[in-house]
């Protein structure tokens, strides 16, 4: 299964908690649980919406990916994949909307909280070509 494919390093935990407390919107930022592959957060927003927020380094994330993950975190609202070379397939971004739970790159994920409803679960940043 590729959820445990990489480890989760402690350094990405870190970076991601750094840098989702310098996100305008982020109020507070809870560690829920975390092993060698995954930690889960609360992330608190200054709107009053709690986001329920699994990370993992998923080369790829596939819509198996998500079902088990929601399998076991079903109060989940996002899942993000943390390193800048991981990615997700079109059926885990779209499987994943349809329980109502958005899937984002980083980057994505930082633009995403700024939005509710469809607008936060279609949020996505294109690649360019160059």
């Amino acid at each position: 299964m590729s959820l445990t494919s990489r480890r989760l390093l402690k350094t990405a935990i870190t970076f991601f908690k750094r840098v989702m407390m310098e996100h305008e919107k982020v109020e507070k930022i809870d560690l829920v649980e975390e092993d060698d592959y995954k930690a889960v957060f609360e992330i608190h927003l200054a709107d009053g919406r709690t986001l329920v927020t699994y990370i993992g380094d998923v080369y790829v994330l596939t819509a198996a990916d998500v079902r088990a993950i929601v399998s076991e975190y079903e109060m989940v609202d996002s899942i993000v994949v943390v390193s800048n070379w991981d990615e997700y397939t079109s059926e885990a971004k779209e499987i994943a909307k349809t329980m109502g739970i958005g899937v984002f790159k980083l980057k994505e994920f930082m633009k995403a909280i700024n939005y509710n409803g469809k607008k936060f679960l279609d949020t996505y940043i294109e690649k360019t070509i160059e």
